[in-house]
C-alpha cells in the first residue's frame, strides 16, 4: 500500500511537469512585459485550516508565496506576504495589485490562529474600491471557496468581483482541459490550448455573467465516481476566467491545491501570467462570453433522491 502511494505521488508530480512543459512548436505568442517596479499583496487568510501550500510559516512565508516570488525575481515584481485582514483597514494604495489564496469567511474570526485577523467591511469596500479604480484582482484555488458578511444591494461584493463562487468538490483527479480559442495567455497559447493536469477541481455557481471565461470544465469527461456525480452532474460551467471590475483586471485561476503543484516552476508561471496581466503587462479579450462558452452554466445537480 505505501508503495503505491508512492508511485501515485510521483506520477502525479511528473505529469504536472509533463504536461506543463510538453514540446513546443515555433509559434508567435505574446510575452508579457517587463513594465514598472510593481508590489504585489499575497493575501492567504482563512477562516478554517486552509490549505497547506497557503499556510504561513514560522519565518512568515508560504510555500506558494515562495514560489511566486522565485518567478517574479527577475520580473520587477515585489511580493508581500500577509495573513492578516487588517492591512486592508491601513493604506493600501502601495500596492499594484492583491493576490488571494484564501479560504472560508473574510470576515470570521479564525480562534486558532489570532493573528489571521478577519476583514472589515470598511476593508473590504476599499480593497475593491482599489480595483476599480485599477488595481489588479487574482484568486488562486480556494478564492473562491471564499466570502463575507457584508451585503451590497443583497449580494455579497466579494463574490461579485472575484467572479464566483465554490459549491463543493470530487475527489483530485487528472483532467484534460480545452481552452476558450483563440488561448492568449501565453503559457496555455504555447501548449496550443489544450492540457492535462492533476487537481481538486471546484464545482461553482453564482457567476459574475460579465466574465470571459478563459476554460470550462467539460463535465461529461469526468468518470462516474459517486461525488463526481454528485457535485459535477450538470452542464459544462467555468473553472478560469477574467472580467474587469472597473478599471481593474479581474482573474481566477483554479488549481494549486496541494504542495506538488507549486514544486513545479511551469505551473507556477501558470498562476504568475495572469498576476501579470492583471498589473497589465499584456492584453487579454475581456469580452464577456460566458453565454456562449456554457450556456447551461446555471444549472445545478439535482438532489439525490434517495
Amino acid at each position: 500500500m505505501k508503495t503505491r502511494i508512492i508511485l501515485t505521488s510521483l506520477l502525479s508530480t511528473f505529469c504536472l511537469a509533463v504536461f506543463f512543459t510538453a514540446e513546443i512548436k515555433s509559434q508567435v505568442v505574446q510575452k508579457p512585459t517587463m513594465g514598472k517596479k510593481a508590489k504585489i499583496l499575497y493575501f492567504t487568510r482563512s477562516s478554517s485550516e486552509g490549505h497547506s501550500p497557503a499556510q504561513m510559516r514560522e519565518d512568515g512565508t508560504t510555500l506558494s508565496g515562495e514560489a511566486l516570488k522565485k518567478y517574479f525575481e527577475t520580473k520587477n515584481v515585489e511580493l508581500v506576504e500577509s495573513h492578516d485582514g487588517s492591512i486592508f483597514d491601513g493604506d493600501i494604495g502601495e500596492y499594484d495589485a492583491f493576490v488571494f489564496y484564501t479560504t472560508g469567511g473574510l470576515q470570521d474570526e479564525n480562534n486558532k490562529v489570532p493573528t489571521m485577523r478577519p476583514m472589515s467591511d470598511e476593508g473590504i469596500m476599499k480593497l475593491i474600491e482599489s480595483v476599480r479604480k485599477g488595481k489588479g484582482f487574482v484568486a488562486i484555488h480556494a478564492g473562491t471557496d471564499t466570502h463575507c458578511k457584508l451585503r451590497v444591494n443583497g449580494n455579497d461584493p466579494y463574490v461579485a468581483m472575484s467572479g464566483g463562487r465554490f459549491c463543493g468538490h470530487g475527489p483530485s483527479q487528472f483532467m484534460t482541459i480545452k481552452a476558450v480559442e483563440p488561448a492568449e495567455v501565453p503559457w496555455l497559447k504555447e501548449l496550443k490550448g489544450k492540457f492535462t493536469a492533476h487537481d481538486e477541481w471546484y464545482a461553482m455557481r453564482e457567476f459574475n455573467p460579465d466574465m470571459h471565461v478563459i476554460y470550462s470544465l467539460q463535465t461529461k469527461d469526468l468518470y462516474p465516481h459517486p461525488d463526481n456525480i454528485k457535485n459535477y452532474d450538470r452542464p459544462d460551467f467555468p473553472l478560469c476566467w477574467i472580467r474587469m471590475e472597473g478599471k481593474g483586471r479581474v482573474a481566477y485561476t483554479p488549481m494549486g491545491h496541494d504542495d506538488k503543484f507549486w514544486w513545479n516552476a511551469a505551473n507556477v508561471r501558470s498562476v504568475g501570467e495572469f498576476i501579470e496581466w492583471s498589473l497589465g503587462r499584456f492584453d487579454m479579450d475581456t469580452t464577456p462570453n460566458i453565454d456562449k462558452i456554457c450556456p447551461g452554466y446555471a444549472e445545478m445537480p439535482k438532489p439525490d433522491e434517495k
